[in-house]
């Protein structure tokens, strides 16, 4: 699976609606949520799952994607800040249970990776 540090993909991206248009519209909107992952003290927010057939690329001016990764930080506090705010952020989009992002957060949140999907 190919991943990208979040922050360098999307001010490197020429599509203007590069990340979860639904939740985001323009790209710049997902640049300040990734800068906010990051205030919040996350290590590393990497873009995954990078749809960039060369025609979507010729249409839009650039790659999309809908996904994060977030390495989570060892302090408990931080970490439980951003499972706060990865909650709050799911329950607004209205993603739920069975939607699979929830799931896999179950398996994957114990190794310190948090998942943010928006579909």
């Amino acid at each position: 699976m190919k991943t990208f540090e979040a922050l360098e993909w999307l001010k490197n991206n020429n599509n203007p609606s590069a990340f979860a248009t639904n939740r985001f519209g323009e790209t710049i909107n997902a640049i300040n949520f990734v800068e906010q992952l990051y205030e919040l003290g996350t290590k590393k927010v990497c873009v995954v799952y990078i749809i960039d057939e060369k025609e979507r690329i010729e249409d839009e001016g650039g790659p999309y994607a809908e996904s994060l990764i977030v390495e989570l930080p060892e302090d408990d506090v931080k970490r439980n800040d951003l499972i706060k705010f990865y909650e709050k952020e799911m329950e607004e989009q209205g993603i739920g249970e069975g939607e699979g992002i929830l799931e896999w957060n179950e398996s994957n949140i114990d190794n310190g990776i948090l998942g943010f999907g928006w579909y």
